[in-house]
């Protein structure tokens, strides 16, 4: 969605925290079924919610604030007669997600490592000890976790192309609708102007003749 990677990052974080959330949850519930014995029963979700409420704040700030520099840049480029959206269109298209899911992955187990320590915390039990943290099974929980942080990558990074270009598409149009508002007031000005000179232009003969010698006096003519 970004051109460099710093830019990206960001957004990128934004996701990792919606997974983190969305995956300690599926561990959790299914480890709560008692499929995988007592040891990883947790029935303290407390900051599940927390987190997935702050990915997605961050999320849509971030979009709010992209869909504003589209706005900015729209202007002049489009008075600089490039076709602007075809160049985000380009920028957007330039980087595919799939080479984000190793990097939200990584923040994704750093946000689960720093959730499951604050709900421990909170409820008084200490540092969760060995890989407790990670709500089961250890291959069990890398896997969905890893399943959840691919899905929330393509998908949410798909919903903020979509949703950019459609901003996108509608200040293009908002902006052509401007110039041809524009352009007609200019013509029916121009036309206006022309009729005004071309009516002084027809007068002027007219004029011209009523200006010329008086008619002779009436005893001259008897």
């Amino acid at each position: 969605m970004f051109a460099l990677s710093t830019s990206r990052l960001p957004f990128l974080l934004a996701v990792a925290l919606v997974a983190a959330a969305l995956g300690d949850a599926l561990v959790e519930g299914v480890s709560n079924t008692g499929v995988f014995g007592s040891r990883y029963f947790d029935n303290d979700h407390l900051s599940v919610l927390p987190t997935l409420v702050a990915g997605l704040v961050l999320g849509i700030e971030l979009l709010g604030w992209r869909c504003l520099r589209v706005f900015r840049r729209s202007w002049s480029a489009r008075t600089a007669g490039r076709d602007w959206l075809v160049d985000f269109a380009a920028r957007c298209a330039g980087r595919s997600s799939r080479f984000d899911v190793p990097l939200v992955f990584g923040l994704q187990i750093a946000a689960l490592f720093v959730m499951e320590h604050v709900e421990q915390s909170v409820a008084g039990g200490g540092v969760t000890r060995a890989t407790a943290w990670l709500g089961g099974p250890i291959i069990f929980s890398l896997m969905v976790h890893a399943l959840v942080g691919t899905a929330c990558t393509l998908l949410l990074a798909a919903a903020a192309r979509s949703i950019v270009r459609t901003f996108a598409s509608l200040v293009r149009e908002a902006l052509e609708a401007i110039l041809f508002a524009l352009a007609r007031d200019g013509e029916r000005g121009f036309a206006h102007r022309r009729e005004h000179e071309s009516l002084a232009r027809a007068q002027a003969p007219h004029v011209r003749q009523l200006g010329g010698r008086a008619p002779p006096p009436l005893s001259l003519v008897v």
